[in-house]
């Protein structure tokens, strides 16, 4: 059963309450006309409509008007009629007035302004909605073109990445031939003092180019890879004699004064990592000759308690306090005359000391010189030296550790080290592939593998874990110009006992071959 509703009864008040609120709203005109559409007689205000009632006749004309080729003996409701004076009213012909017509307007400028309010909103809602969609759109287009950025920014970070890779090959492979056949030329005893010198000096200036290259290539990679430490045993008193050699001529031709000195105080032998220091000290030397004018550039270095202390001071335009912090930033131009460096190497003595896990303090005043201090802890604990003749490492030239297979395209590379090893008593087998080495080590097996990574065709590092999955059990050392902790991961977990890096010393070379022993 459907429930009926009944229609609600209202008091007589609210009724009558109603109907005038209603009518003081509408402000109803009623014209009252003739068949022929003569007025007759009106109720209501027809000035709020905009007529006049002195012309009546008007008024009955714009009304017929409305009504033209409509059927008049029917009720017709035309809403929001324009009127004379500009506001809109409800017009209805009332077709049962007989004889004649009645016309009622009621005023509709309320609601006509309410529509139009409305139908402004719903305009500008549109007008929105599609400002947001092509909002969305630019967005989407937006976010494409940053993808499209980040895709290319990450293909030249790899292209970066490569080409660091290339010139640290490319420079570390030629110096380890350069740093080793100057040793070898050092170790012959027939030279003459002319000799001795011009080997010297071209050490010395080897070492400041393979430096301002470090710079550069340590400044590049810095933000992708981590630099891993090279410690080996220093001869601090050579290093002070080479960096002598170096600024002290520079030094003089500006009027300066140059000093530079070494105390050993501790019995223990300097273990540090020789690059990074030697750039640590050719950068902090070099601004400091570069920015004196008059006076001089000491420095000092002290061996004490297992650590290294580095001194070194100057009588320059020194930096002023508030920019202590500033000149250890990459690029920073802040104490240099105008066209003097890049403002890079202070940065990178900052680094290479982080690196180091040292210390750096700066002492300066604008016009009263500075003063660069650095402590830096020694790395013995890291390569403990091996006790020779124990049955975990061998002496060089034991019987346990005899034979050597060298694998690298380089000849030269290939004769410096065969020179180096026959020198320490080992036979010294030679091949330029890596293919090759694989069969030539599983046939006759040598005790240490010498291998380079870069090489033509298969890397060192496949070929070492081939043959680790083959079987083979000698002692393999990799070689790489890439100093680098990532580098130096990948080529012992492909089967690598030892990771050296380019270029590489005598020093370096025997204590890996006195640390070497077959695997059981």
């Amino acid at each position: 059963m459907s429930e009926k509703h009944e229609m609600p009864t209202f008091s007589a008040g609210v009724e009558h309450h109603v109907a005038q609120f209603l009518f003081e709203r509408a402000q109803p005109l009623l014209l009252q006309f003739d068949e022929n559409w003569q007025l007759v007689n009106l109720h209501g205000d027809p000035a709020r409509f905009g007529f006049d009632p002195d012309h009546a006749d008007a008024a009955a004309r714009q009304l017929r008007d409305l009504f033209l080729g409509m059927p008049l003996d029917e009720t017709i409701d035309l809403p929001f009629v324009h009127m004379p004076n500009g506001r809109s009213a409800h017009v209805h012909l009332l077709g049962d007035s007989e004889p004649g017509f009645q016309v009622l307007l009621l005023d509709a400028q309320g609601e006509h302004d309410r529509q139009q309010a409305q139908q402004q909103v719903g305009n500008e809602a549109a007008l929105i909605s599609g400002q947001k969609s092509k909002a969305i759109a630019q967005l989407r287009q937006i976010r494409s073109e940053l993808e499209r950025q980040r895709m290319r920014l990450a293909e030249a970070n790899a292209l970066k990445n490569a080409l660091i890779a290339t010139l640290s090959h490319d420079f570390r492979t030629p110096l380890t031939s350069i740093f080793g056949y100057l040793h070898l030329l050092d170790t012959q005893a027939s030279q003459s003092a002319s000799v001795r010198h011009a080997l010297r000096a071209l050490r010395r200036n080897s070492n400041y180019l393979f430096t301002l290259a470090e710079n550069l290539l340590e400044y590049a990679r810095a933000d992708t890879r981590s630099s891993m430490l090279e410690p080996v045993r220093v001869d601090l008193a050579h290093l002070v004699e080479d960096l002598e050699g170096m600024f002290q001529p520079l030094a003089a031709d500006q009027g300066l004064e140059f000093t530079i000195g070494v105390e050993l105080l501790d019995a223990q032998t300097p273990v540090l990592d020789e690059l990074r220091l030697r750039q640590i000290l050719v950068n902090l030397i070099a601004n400091a000759v570069r920015y004196t004018k008059k006076g001089g550039v000491g420095v000092a270095l002290r061996w004490q308690d297992g650590a290294l202390s580095i001194e070194v001071r100057d009588s320059g335009i020194g930096i002023a306090e508030e920019l202590h912090e500033q000149v250890f930033v990459a690029f920073n131009r802040v104490r240099q005359a105008a066209g003097s460096g890049a403002g890079l190497g202070l940065s990178i003595v900052k680094r290479l000391v982080s690196q180091m896990h040292g210390s750096i303090d700066l002492q300066s005043r604008l016009g009263e010189g500075s003063c660069f201090h650095i402590v830096l802890p020694g790395l013995a604990s890291v390569v403990a030296a091996p006790q020779a003749g124990t049955d975990e490492t061998p002496a060089l030239g034991s019987s346990r550790i005899r034979s050597v297979l060298v694998v690298d395209d380089d000849p030269d590379i290939c004769y410096l080290l065969d020179a180096w090893l026959s020198d320490l008593g080992f036979r010294v087998r030679i091949v330029g592939d890596a293919g090759a080495a694989v069969e030539s080590a599983l046939a006759d097996p040598p005790d240490v593998l010498l291998v380079d990574v870069e090489l033509p065709g298969l890397s060192g590092n496949t070929a070492v874990f081939r043959l680790r999955a083959k079987g083979y059990r000698g002692h393999i050392v990799t070689l790489s110009a890439t100093p680098t902790e990532e580098a130096r991961k990948v080529a012992l977990n492909a089967g690598a006992d030892q990771y050296l890096t380019k270029p590489i010393n005598i020093e370096v070379l025997a204590r890996a071959m006195q640390a070497a022993t077959p695997r059981r």
